[in-house]
């Protein structure tokens, strides 16, 4: 800019302070202010510097001179203005500034005097626009509490989510608007950002709700209402799935044990030990003896299974190899399947995993089941289980991943029938639940919901091959898993090698370890009997006390299913049930059969839903035979089971009947020879397992002899008749067993006859 002479001044000064040549001063206020863009001013006999009013608000868009246009032609000005005297109208769009606030400042002029001033302020005291309000939207209650789930995090991803909708005019003309509308908070012009760096401003200079306001407004402006939803909705689903996340962590950061703990809550981190899954199912069950080779319940499959990580359900993935919607998951009863699917909802609450999954409500059968009567909505259903999902209008919107997990499809009330239910699809629209929940596994109701169902092998087939994308087996503890799980529970590092060492010097016992809940039932007999036990003894040898406390946990399940059952499953008794079940396996025993046919079911009176859904002391299992054929095989949950409860019905009909199972014939039961009849029962067994060719009565003999304690008695009064001391008769058994370990015939057997000598006297000893 050329100024003419050396008396060029800075930017600041007021025109009117400065005259012509000779000193003449003419009291001339321009009308607005002047841009600081002056290239197009020339200097005249008449020279005239222009102040320029400070904004209240500075910015970067109030120092843009593109901002300014002229507003009154020359020839008008020259019209208006008195001779001499140059006049300039200056505008700016929304400017927040006032020029008259700033002309009619307190700031006097060189060589005024104070009533020149005083007159000066009088000229210019037209009425000004008032100050602009703030914009309630940058305004936040100091008072108001932000809601948990507002976090940075989550207000990070919500934005950026929500302008990579835009089309790139529209993110151009956001960050133009955005830039326009508040200038007060972004000083910079945004074009040059992409969309993380416009997220990480706005973050930066506004809170996490003002960012979003602002976003949101700027969006209803652009009339990009969809989008604007979008990011209000998502806001607040937020809030919901928070809130269902307390929810599910309360239900779920307990395990209850209802064994010696009568109920008492556990936390399940304390307890929860990695469990074996794998690809497929059609794995037979655990079968492994410690004196027999059980072939015909080994598994047919060829190959070996590929283990999967409760980490590596529904991974992204997985699930985009091999397209995974609908994943069935199934075990033997006590397998750890309901473990399983707690450790996944308990990560998925914690933030540890399954981060693509917007809700995961789960559905347990047991819960579904007190509405099978009942004609209700899909959304209904779910708000009945979650009210805070109420605040939810629909689960079906953008990039928000729902999940259910149906758990124990066996516990369903509701006959589950593909082939003759109705295709339904209305989320709303009041059904049975049969409909609603054939339609979410089909994938009717929620095609891009991702549906886990659990179950026992027996219901496995009640879902068609073209409904299920993924299977998996839940196969329980490895070796190295169920000695993981005793060094968790038991704290104290010393006693817990000495357990697992106990566990290892029975063989039966650590097989049977291998289901997760035998060891719940191992962990509680043996906490019980730790806390009794003085300083410096052994532990019991015994095993027949844990298969009891199985058993009743397996009949408490029974009953409270039936109970809970809306129809008539069973009319048996559970004593009943036992001496049926208890039939069957002594007589299978007998053939040396462990794998059960459809005529064993018929010929003993039971159903085969009784026993393996109801009570779950049997199970099914489906193995590869040949290449295209599968055969389905029942049998107990394990053979040391199917010993144990034959020899419960041989006690049972000793002790209730008087009759002695095994050799066929009935005692006098008079009250002075109750304890003779129980040893000819002991020695007509004792014999039986020492002539048997193999060894199917070894374990039988060891939980026979074990019932005869009066602590197994006592667990088991609810089933006898009467309770009587036998200390006499098992001492009498104890005879006739060492006779026959002095004899030495059959020495194969000496072994386990000295376990059962631990049977008769589970008493620990001091060392």
């Amino acid at each position: 800019m050329e100024t003419g002479s050396d008396n060029s001044l800075p930017f600041g000064h007021g025109a009117s302070a400065f005259g012509s040549e000779d000193g003449d001063v003419e009291d001339v206020i321009p009308e607005r202010r002047l841009s600081l863009d002056l290239r197009h001013w020339e200097p005249t006999a008449d020279r005239y510097d222009v102040e320029r009013a400070a904004s209240p608000a500075p910015s970067y868009v109030s120092m843009h001179s593109d901002g300014w246009s002229f507003s009154m032609s020359e020839t008008e000005a020259d019209e208006e203005a008195p001779h001499g005297v140059t006049q300039v109208h200056l505008e700016r769009a929304n400017s927040s500034a006032s020029s008259s606030f700033s002309l009619c400042s307190d700031e006097g002029v060189e060589g005024e005097s104070k009533p020149e001033r005083k007159s000066r302020k009088k000229s210019c005291s037209q009425p000004s626009a008032a100050p602009p309000l703030p914009k309630p939207e940058l305004q936040k209650d100091p008072n108001e509490k932000r809601h948990p789930a507002l976090t940075v995090e989550f207000a990070f991803k919500a934005l950026q989510s929500c302008l990579q909708k835009l089309t790139a005019d529209e993110l151009k003309s956001f960050k133009h608007n955005l830039w326009k509308r508040y200038p007060e908070c972004f000083r910079d012009p945004l074009d040059g950002l992409d969309i993380v760096d416009v997220v990480d401003k706005m973050l930066e200079i506004c809170d996490i709700e003002v960012s979003l306001k602002i976003t949101h407004i700027v969006l209803r402006e652009m009339n990009l209402k969809k989008v604007a939803d979008y990011l209000q909705g998502l806001c607040k689903r937020n809030e919901v799935r928070y809130e269902l996340k307390l929810t599910l962590k309360r239900k779920y950061e307990n395990i209850y044990e209802s064994l010696a703990q009568q109920g008492q809550q556990t936390l399940f981190d304390s307890v929860y030990t990695d469990i074996h899954i794998t690809d497929g199912a059609n794995a037979a069950i655990n079968s492994e003896h410690e004196y027999r080779q059980i072939e015909e319940l080994q598994e047919c499959g060829r190959g070996t299974k590929e283990v999967v990580s409760c980490k590596d359900i529904f991974s992204p993935e997985v699930v985009k190899s091999r397209h995974v919607r609908t994943l069935l998951t199934k075990g033997s009863p006590g397998i750890g399947k309901s473990s399983v699917v707690q450790r996944f909802i308990l990560d998925w609450v914690e933030g540890k995993g399954h981060h693509d999954v917007f809700f995961l409500i789960p559905l347990p059968f047991k819960e579904l089941n007190q509405m099978a009567d009942d004609k209700i909505g899909f959304m209904d259903l779910i708000c009945r289980l979650y009210p805070e999902m109420k605040e939810v209008d629909t689960l079906d919107f953008d990039d928000c991943r729902v999940m259910f997990i149906c758990d124990g499809l066996d516990d369903c009330a509701v006959p589950i029938d593909f082939r003759r239910t109705a295709y339904w699809c209305d989320l709303n629209e009041p059904t049975t639940l049969k409909i609603l929940i054939t339609n979410l596994i089909r994938g009717n109701l929620m095609y891009s919901a991702y549906v886990w169902v659990t179950t026992r092998p027996v219901s496995i087939n009640l879902i068609p091959a073209e409904s299920i994308h993924q299977l998996h087996e839940v196969r329980g503890f490895t070796n190295e898993q169920r000695e993981a799980y005793f060094r968790k529970v038991i704290t104290n590092k010393e006693l817990a090698e000495r357990v697992i060492a106990y566990i290892k010097s029975c063989k039966t016992l650590y097989l049977m370890c291998h289901m997760p809940q035998f060891c719940w039932v191992v962990h509680n007999v043996l906490q019980r009997d730790l806390q009794n036990l003085p300083a410096g003894t052994e532990l019991p040898k015994a095993i027949t006390h844990f298969y009891t406390n199985l058993l009743l946990m397996h009949i408490g399940m029974r009953s409270q299913r039936l109970q809970n059952s809306t129809k008539e499953e069973s009319v048996l008794s559970d004593q009943d049930f036992l001496m049926k079940l208890g039939k069957m396996a002594f007589q299978l025993l007998e053939k040396n059969v462990f794998r059960i046919e459809k005529e064993h079911w018929t010929e003993c009176g039971l159903h085969v839903r009784d026993a393996v859904v109801i009570a779950g002391l049997c199970t099914q299992f489906y193995r590869e035979k040949f290449v295209m054929y599968q055969e389905k095989v029942d049998c107990f949950i394990h053979p040391t089971m199917q010993e144990y409860i034959a020899a419960l019905y041989v006690f049972l009909s000793f002790k209730n009947n008087g009759k002695n199972v095994v050799e066929g014939h009935k005692f006098k039961m008079f009250s002075s020879s109750k304890e003779g009849s129980l040893v000819e029962l002991h020695k007509s067994a004792i014999d039986k397992a020492l002539h048997a060719k193999n060894a199917n009565y070894d374990i039988f003999l060891r939980f026979l002899l074990g019932m005869s304690v009066e602590a197994n008695q006592d667990l088991l009064r609810s089933f006898l008749s009467s309770t009587s001391l036998s200390m006499q008769a098992r001492e009498e058994t104890a005879r006739y067993i060492r006779k026959k370990i002095k004899e030495n015939h059959y020495p194969e057997k000496n072994e386990n006859l000295q376990q059962c000598l631990d049977e008769l006297f589970p008493q620990p000893q001091r060392h």
